[in-house]
Protein backbone atom coordinates (compact mmCIF):
# COMPACT_ATOMS: atom_id res chain seq x y z
CA UNK A 1 0.00 0.00 0.00
CA UNK A 2 1.84 3.16 -0.91
CA UNK A 3 -0.68 5.66 0.97
CA UNK A 4 0.73 3.28 4.22
CA UNK A 5 4.43 2.42 2.84
CA UNK A 6 5.50 4.50 0.23
CA UNK A 7 8.86 5.39 1.90
CA UNK A 8 10.03 2.33 1.93
CA UNK A 9 8.48 0.90 -1.77
CA UNK A 10 8.81 4.34 -3.58
CA UNK A 11 12.55 4.52 -3.55
CA UNK A 12 12.40 1.17 -5.52
CA UNK A 13 10.68 2.32 -8.14
CA UNK A 14 11.72 3.95 -11.07
CA UNK A 15 8.82 5.21 -13.42
CA UNK A 16 8.68 7.30 -16.43
CA UNK A 17 5.44 8.70 -18.11
CA UNK A 18 5.08 9.38 -21.61
CA UNK A 19 7.90 12.10 -22.58
CA UNK A 20 10.36 12.69 -20.16
CA UNK A 21 11.53 16.66 -18.85
CA UNK A 22 14.24 17.31 -19.82
CA UNK A 23 16.73 20.52 -20.16
CA UNK A 24 17.26 20.94 -23.96
CA UNK A 25 20.36 23.40 -23.50
CA UNK A 26 22.10 21.06 -21.78
CA UNK A 27 24.08 17.96 -22.10
CA UNK A 28 22.53 14.65 -21.58
CA UNK A 29 25.24 13.92 -18.60
CA UNK A 30 23.99 17.16 -17.00
CA UNK A 31 20.46 16.06 -17.20
CA UNK A 32 21.13 12.85 -15.65
CA UNK A 33 23.36 14.88 -13.26
CA UNK A 34 20.52 17.23 -12.18
CA UNK A 35 18.18 13.80 -11.49
CA UNK A 36 20.93 12.07 -9.75
CA UNK A 37 21.31 14.66 -7.52
CA UNK A 38 18.02 14.99 -5.71
CA UNK A 39 18.94 11.48 -4.39
CA UNK A 40 22.15 12.93 -2.93
CA UNK A 41 25.57 13.09 -3.83
CA UNK A 42 26.03 12.40 -7.27
CA UNK A 43 28.47 9.16 -7.68
CA UNK A 44 30.08 9.27 -11.86
CA UNK A 45 30.23 5.79 -11.82
CA UNK A 46 26.70 5.04 -11.42
CA UNK A 47 25.80 7.91 -14.37
CA UNK A 48 28.33 6.17 -16.56
CA UNK A 49 26.91 2.61 -15.93
CA UNK A 50 23.24 3.74 -17.07
CA UNK A 51 24.43 5.98 -19.87
CA UNK A 52 25.95 2.17 -21.20
CA UNK A 53 22.75 0.19 -20.45
CA UNK A 54 20.71 2.94 -22.21
CA UNK A 55 23.72 2.96 -24.67
CA UNK A 56 23.90 6.61 -24.30
CA UNK A 57 27.58 7.04 -23.76
CA UNK A 58 28.73 7.82 -27.06
CA UNK A 59 26.15 11.13 -27.25
CA UNK A 60 25.92 11.86 -23.07
CA UNK A 61 28.03 15.18 -24.03
CA UNK A 62 25.99 16.21 -26.23
CA UNK A 63 23.12 18.90 -25.84
CA UNK A 64 19.83 17.92 -25.44
CA UNK A 65 17.97 19.43 -28.42
CA UNK A 66 19.93 17.72 -31.03
CA UNK A 67 18.75 14.49 -29.90
CA UNK A 68 16.05 12.29 -31.66
CA UNK A 69 12.70 11.33 -29.87
CA UNK A 70 13.87 7.92 -29.20
CA UNK A 71 17.35 9.24 -27.66
CA UNK A 72 15.51 11.67 -25.04
CA UNK A 73 12.89 8.58 -24.56
CA UNK A 74 16.03 6.45 -23.63
CA UNK A 75 17.59 9.22 -21.65
CA UNK A 76 14.32 9.91 -20.15
CA UNK A 77 14.88 5.67 -18.89
CA UNK A 78 18.55 6.34 -18.13
CA UNK A 79 16.75 8.71 -15.40
CA UNK A 80 14.07 6.70 -14.14
CA UNK A 81 16.98 4.17 -13.96
CA UNK A 82 19.48 6.38 -11.11
CA UNK A 83 18.47 4.96 -8.22
CA UNK A 84 19.42 1.23 -9.54
CA UNK A 85 14.83 0.16 -8.83
CA UNK A 86 13.79 -3.38 -8.50
CA UNK A 87 10.71 -2.13 -11.20
CA UNK A 88 10.05 0.21 -13.95
CA UNK A 89 7.48 1.52 -14.67
CA UNK A 90 7.15 2.81 -18.36
CA UNK A 91 3.78 4.44 -19.72
CA UNK A 92 3.26 4.54 -23.20
CA UNK A 93 7.77 4.22 -23.75
CA UNK A 94 7.11 3.93 -28.13
CA UNK A 95 4.88 7.55 -27.59
CA UNK A 96 5.87 9.38 -30.91
CA UNK A 97 8.38 7.94 -32.03
CA UNK A 98 9.61 6.61 -35.26
CA UNK A 99 10.39 3.25 -36.84
CA UNK A 100 14.15 3.20 -35.52
CA UNK A 101 12.98 4.67 -32.64
CA UNK A 102 10.22 1.93 -31.67
CA UNK A 103 13.39 -0.61 -32.30
CA UNK A 104 16.32 1.27 -30.14
CA UNK A 105 12.78 1.39 -27.49
CA UNK A 106 12.23 -2.24 -28.11
CA UNK A 107 16.05 -3.53 -27.66
CA UNK A 108 16.08 -1.42 -24.44
CA UNK A 109 13.32 -2.70 -22.77
CA UNK A 110 14.56 -6.80 -23.31
CA UNK A 111 18.15 -5.11 -22.16
CA UNK A 112 16.69 -4.17 -19.09
CA UNK A 113 14.71 -7.23 -18.41
CA UNK A 114 18.18 -9.27 -19.15
CA UNK A 115 19.66 -7.21 -16.61
CA UNK A 116 17.17 -8.34 -13.89
CA UNK A 117 14.68 -5.47 -14.22
CA UNK A 118 10.93 -5.98 -13.58
CA UNK A 119 9.98 -3.72 -16.31
CA UNK A 120 5.95 -2.81 -16.36
CA UNK A 121 4.83 -1.08 -19.54
CA UNK A 122 1.22 0.47 -20.24
CA UNK A 123 0.47 0.81 -23.69
CA UNK A 124 -1.68 1.13 -26.38
CA UNK A 125 0.31 -0.58 -29.23
CA UNK A 126 -0.46 -3.97 -28.78
CA UNK A 127 1.89 -4.91 -31.44
CA UNK A 128 4.74 -3.48 -29.43
CA UNK A 129 3.46 -5.22 -26.31
CA UNK A 130 3.23 -8.04 -28.26
CA UNK A 131 7.11 -8.52 -29.79
CA UNK A 132 8.44 -7.03 -25.88
CA UNK A 133 6.26 -8.26 -22.85
CA UNK A 134 6.82 -11.90 -21.43
CA UNK A 135 3.11 -11.43 -19.80
CA UNK A 136 -0.22 -9.08 -20.26
CA UNK A 137 -2.82 -8.07 -18.05
CA UNK A 138 -5.72 -6.43 -20.00
CA UNK A 139 -7.49 -4.01 -18.14
CA UNK A 140 -11.26 -2.25 -19.52
CA UNK A 141 -12.40 0.13 -17.67
CA UNK A 142 -10.90 -0.07 -14.87
CA UNK A 143 -11.44 -4.04 -14.70
CA UNK A 144 -8.56 -6.20 -14.43
CA UNK A 145 -9.94 -8.83 -17.85
CA UNK A 146 -7.75 -11.46 -18.14
CA UNK A 147 -3.97 -11.55 -17.26
CA UNK A 148 -1.73 -14.76 -18.64
CA UNK A 149 1.40 -14.77 -20.89
CA UNK A 150 1.58 -13.49 -24.23
CA UNK A 151 1.32 -17.15 -25.51
CA UNK A 152 -1.58 -18.00 -23.26
CA UNK A 153 -3.28 -15.36 -24.50
CA UNK A 154 -2.81 -15.68 -28.18
CA UNK A 155 -3.14 -19.02 -28.59
CA UNK A 156 -6.18 -20.51 -29.94
CA UNK A 157 -6.94 -23.93 -28.56
CA UNK A 158 -7.05 -26.93 -30.04
CA UNK A 159 -7.04 -25.06 -34.01
CA UNK A 160 -4.03 -25.53 -36.66
CA UNK A 161 -2.53 -23.67 -39.48
CA UNK A 162 -1.90 -26.46 -42.39
CA UNK A 163 -0.43 -25.44 -45.94
CA UNK A 164 -0.84 -28.37 -47.54
CA UNK A 165 -1.63 -29.17 -51.54
CA UNK A 166 -5.00 -29.48 -52.66
CA UNK A 167 -6.07 -28.19 -49.99
CA UNK A 168 -9.58 -28.16 -50.76
CA UNK A 169 -10.01 -31.80 -51.12
CA UNK A 170 -8.29 -32.29 -47.92
CA UNK A 171 -10.97 -29.61 -46.17
CA UNK A 172 -13.64 -31.69 -47.29
CA UNK A 173 -12.25 -35.29 -45.67
CA UNK A 174 -11.50 -33.32 -42.57
CA UNK A 175 -15.40 -32.14 -42.20
CA UNK A 176 -16.44 -35.45 -42.79
CA UNK A 177 -14.92 -36.78 -39.80
CA UNK A 178 -16.82 -36.29 -36.56
CA UNK A 179 -13.70 -34.02 -35.08
CA UNK A 180 -13.17 -31.90 -38.42
CA UNK A 181 -16.91 -30.18 -38.62
CA UNK A 182 -15.60 -26.55 -38.09
CA UNK A 183 -12.35 -26.57 -40.32
CA UNK A 184 -12.44 -24.12 -42.72
CA UNK A 185 -10.22 -22.82 -45.76
CA UNK A 186 -8.85 -19.31 -45.53
CA UNK A 187 -9.02 -16.83 -48.82
CA UNK A 188 -5.03 -17.33 -48.51
CA UNK A 189 -5.17 -21.03 -49.45
CA UNK A 190 -4.24 -22.58 -45.96
CA UNK A 191 -6.65 -24.78 -43.95
CA UNK A 192 -7.49 -23.88 -40.13
CA UNK A 193 -8.35 -27.30 -38.69
CA UNK A 194 -8.68 -28.73 -35.55
CA UNK A 195 -7.02 -32.18 -34.41
CA UNK A 196 -8.57 -35.67 -34.03
CA UNK A 197 -6.60 -36.03 -30.70
CA UNK A 198 -6.02 -32.04 -30.05
CA UNK A 199 -2.20 -32.17 -31.04
CA UNK A 200 -0.41 -31.48 -34.14
CA UNK A 201 0.70 -34.69 -34.45
CA UNK A 202 -2.06 -36.30 -34.92
CA UNK A 203 -3.45 -34.31 -37.37
CA UNK A 204 -0.24 -34.70 -39.89
CA UNK A 205 -0.56 -38.78 -39.35
CA UNK A 206 -4.47 -38.20 -40.64
CA UNK A 207 -3.59 -36.12 -43.47
CA UNK A 208 -0.31 -38.12 -44.34
CA UNK A 209 -1.99 -41.43 -44.02
CA UNK A 210 -5.12 -40.09 -46.22
CA UNK A 211 -2.52 -38.83 -48.80
CA UNK A 212 -2.44 -35.23 -48.25
CA UNK A 213 1.09 -34.42 -46.90
CA UNK A 214 1.61 -31.26 -45.25
CA UNK A 215 4.34 -28.45 -45.75
CA UNK A 216 3.76 -27.27 -42.35
CA UNK A 217 1.23 -27.40 -39.50
CA UNK A 218 1.17 -25.22 -36.49
CA UNK A 219 -1.05 -24.08 -33.60
CA UNK A 220 -3.30 -21.09 -34.89
CA UNK A 221 -2.09 -17.59 -33.19
CA UNK A 222 -4.37 -14.00 -32.82
CA UNK A 223 -2.88 -11.11 -32.73
CA UNK A 224 -2.80 -9.23 -29.33
CA UNK A 225 -4.96 -6.67 -30.74
CA UNK A 226 -7.90 -9.27 -31.81
CA UNK A 227 -7.31 -10.73 -28.01
CA UNK A 228 -7.99 -7.37 -26.75
CA UNK A 229 -10.97 -6.72 -28.71
CA UNK A 230 -12.41 -10.12 -28.14
CA UNK A 231 -12.36 -10.13 -24.28
CA UNK A 232 -12.89 -6.12 -23.88
CA UNK A 233 -16.32 -6.83 -26.53
CA UNK A 234 -14.58 -3.83 -28.73
CA UNK A 235 -14.91 -1.17 -25.82
CA UNK A 236 -12.77 1.27 -25.11
CA UNK A 237 -9.90 -0.16 -22.58
CA UNK A 238 -6.00 -0.65 -22.34
CA UNK A 239 -2.89 -3.14 -21.59
CA UNK A 240 -0.71 -3.76 -19.74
Amino acid sequence: NIATTGDAILPRVGALVETPALYNYMRGRDNLRAVAALFGPVDERRLDAVLELVGMQGRQRDRVHTYSLGMKQRLGVAMALMNDPELLVLDEPANGLDPAGIVEMRDLMRRLAAAGKTVFISSHVLGEVQQICSRVAIINQGQLVREATVEELTRVQGTFVVTVDRASAALELIQMQEWGAEARLEPTGVLLSPSPNARGSGLNAFLAESGFIPDAIYPMQETLEQVFLRLTGNATGEVR
